[in-house]
């Protein structure tokens, strides 16, 4: 939900690229936080694995109702919607109608949506297969107990949190586009090179290294890529190409631990698995490569803002006002 309101912060690719930044350094913190206070709590209370299971709800139930709960009474503020349903429909069905016209139209004519999601289709498949095919890697390959791949998920974590600075820094130096290709090249490099040397028992201290480089490169390239999409989007459809994005990231997720599971199967060693990996690193790159030129990206974004006219295509900026011309959203200074 919160990705819907991300591309109305703003339409400057310096500024979302700092936005998404700080979000996603914000996100890895607060589950770091998390994971410290649920293994304290558990410990404390000497409580075995499913005791420790219900202190992790028991906590994330009790801190998200005070999060949403203060987030729902202060910043939650009334705004006007974006548009009307047609005469002769239904909310349900005029949503279903809207998306199957939006999706028409990225296949037909917006190319650099077209090639960007299917970019994320492949690089965000593979990160979100990379716990556990890594961890399936780190029990059968290097042998590592349980207290061991906690200590290489930790690693995770914390590398997660330089990594989405890194990645800001970086997008506001050269773009949030070259940004995101240069981390799947830094991705591509390091599974090859953990695929390649980390072949046995004896290998269990690289991991460390390994775990802290995707920690990065995963703190890195989350916020780079929404930084990206919310600048290359038209405006007034924000909510709607934001759950595009978001069921893009998710559609093939089973594609890569299926393929690891095929090549185990079929006898071919583990290593061979891990760096199948980089065949989806790989495409997203391609596909962002066919993306073109940035700035054109987001120069066709902006022209195509308020297509449809009236009150059904305004943009984000006049979503942001109320009838009065009060300001909805209230945004931090960006230094």
């Amino acid at each position: 939900a919160a990705y819907a309101y991300t591309a109305e912060l703003s339409t400057k690719p310096n500024e979302q690229t700092i936005y998404n930044a700080r979000f996603q350094a914000i996100n890895y913190v607060s589950m770091l936080a998390f994971l410290v206070l649920v293994t304290s709590a558990s410990s404390l209370l000497n409580v075995g694995d499913i005791g420790q299971a219900r202190v992790s709800q028991t906590l994330a139930f009790v801190v998200c109702s005070i999060v949403f709960g203060f987030a729902w009474r202060w910043f939650f503020r009334p705004r006007p919607a974006l548009r009307q349903v047609p005469n002769n429909s239904t909310l349900l069905t005029a949503g279903f109608r809207k998306l199957s016209q939006t999706s028409s139209e990225i296949v037909a004519t917006w190319a650099p949506l077209r090639y960007f999601l299917l970019s994320v289709m492949l690089s965000e498949s593979a990160t979100s297969a990379l716990s556990t095919i890594s961890t399936t890697y780190m029990i059968h390959v290097l042998n590592m107990n349980s207290s061991q791949i906690g200590a290489v998920f930790l690693c995770v974590f914390v590398a997660g949190i330089p990594g989405s600075k890194l990645g800001g820094m970086i997008g506001l130096k050269i773009n949030p586009l070259r940004s995101a290709l240069l981390c799947l090249i830094v991705f591509i490099i390091n599974t090859s090179l953990a695929a390649w040397i980390m072949s046995g028992e004896e290998s269990q201290h690289i991991m460390y290294l390994f775990a802290a480089v995707w920690g990065i490169c995963l703190g890195w390239l989350h916020p780079t890529n929404a930084a990206l999409y919310c600048t290359i989007i038209p405006r007034g459809q924000e909510s709607e190409l934001m759950g595009l994005y978001l069921f893009s990231g998710l559609v093939f997720s089973w594609v890569p631990p299926f393929l690891f599971t095929f090549l185990n199967e079929i006898g071919a060693s583990m290593r061979i698995g891990l760096a199948s990996l980089n065949l989806f690193f790989a495409g997203g790159f391609f596909f962002l490569k066919m993306i073109g030129d940035y700035q054109t990206a987001v120069d066709f974004a902006l022209s195509r803002g308020g297509d449809g006219g009236g009150d059904e295509s305004r943009s984000s900026k006049e979503s942001c006002e109320g009838t009065e011309g009060t300001k909805r959203l209230s945004l931090p200074e960006l230094t």
